[in-house]
């Protein structure tokens, strides 16, 4: 019995010391291992990020080009609307200036047709306005001076 226990504690003891050399053994080449896959996972990530990130890249251009043709279309957009109003001002304005030319070549028009009709008046003696009303001016200074030269000549007959 004795020698039965001794085998039983020979052999887990013998058992044991393998077993550990072998768990340790096997530690490390599990961490080696981790760490191999480690590697790799890093390098996996960068040859990925290497062929997705010019895809990314790429998609980016192109979205920005997008977004680049919508806002140059809504900006041509508004200076159509800008163009179209202002057209518009101007199409108004000329019209107002059309319609202050009729109105001056009009009355340029009247003004000729007032200058032949006076100038035919002169020519058969008719007085203008201007002459009727400088008459009209010299005939009450005429009147004026002849009241008071009466006056004074009444004023000298009543003293003497």
């Amino acid at each position: 019995m004795a020698e039965a226990k001794a085998k039983a504690k020979a052999k887990p003891a013998s058992k044991k010391k393998p077993a550990t050399k072998k768990k340790s053994a096997s530690k490390k080449e599990d961490v080696a291992d981790a760490a191999n896959n480690i590697w790799k996972a890093g390098l996996g990530a960068l040859r990925t990020a290497e062929e997705e990130g010019s895809r990314i890249f790429n998609t980016l251009m192109e979205r920005g080009e997008d977004f680049q043709d919508a806002t140059k279309k809504g900006r041509q957009k508004q200076l159509d609307k800008a163009s179209k109003i202002i057209k518009g001002g101007v199409g108004s304005v000329r019209g107002k200036i059309d319609d202050i030319t009729d109105q001056k070549e009009t009355l340029w028009e009247v003004l000729k047709l007032e200058d032949a009709f006076t100038s035919v008046m002169k020519t058969f003696g008719v007085a203008t306005n201007k002459e009727i009303g400088a008459l009209k001016k010299k005939i009450d200074a005429l009147s004026k001076a002849i009241k008071e030269l009466r006056e004074d000549t009444l004023k000298s007959s009543a003293k003497k």
